[in-house]
């Protein structure tokens, strides 16, 4: 299956039972208003965010990402890379399993779990990690029983 069809296809997947997390290094760009204040815990906005990803929209996604401390974010050819990885592991998602909001070392995170067509072992989760603006600050992806710890409540 080739790549565009494997991105038009998958909204998450597997690249590792670690995880993968992308690092911020590409030269930051203008953000948007909306990208600003948008709510970290926002459904719709998680939603909007994960459809733009894996259907292969590295701008729309890219847009939403935050700045690091060195003035620096991701670059669209990072995020393509990722989906890439992504898709290229776990193929498609065949159903949503549960999608919530969780902290992990106090950032608010947007976690999908999933069925998918490549990777029938075990469920998916598929994170987005957001500023409190709602910027994107980390994204991750492992089966179920490799996802990360959360805070405690």
């Amino acid at each position: 299956m080739s790549f565009a069809r494997r991105s038009l296809l998958a909204v998450a997947a597997l690249a590792s039972g670690a995880g993968s997390a992308l690092a911020q290094s590409a030269p930051a760009a203008k953000s948007t208003p909306a990208a600003e204040s948008m709510p970290a815990d926002s459904l719709a906005h998680a939603r909007k965010l994960t459809a733009w990803f894996f259907s292969g929209q590295a701008d729309s996604v890219h847009a939403y990402m935050a700045v690091n401390d060195s003035g620096k974010k991701v670059s669209t050819d990072e995020i393509r890379a990722t989906l890439e990885r992504m898709t290229g592991r776990a193929g498609a998602e065949t159903k949503v399993v549960e999608e919530k909001f969780v902290k992990r070392n106090g950032s608010t995170q947007y976690w999908r779990t999933g069925e998918w067509s490549e990777f029938t072992d075990e469920p998916v989760v598929f994170r987005w990690a957001f500023n409190k603006s709602g910027r994107i600050v980390g994204i991750g992806f492992n089966p179920l029983s490799k996802a990360p710890p959360i805070d405690p409540n």
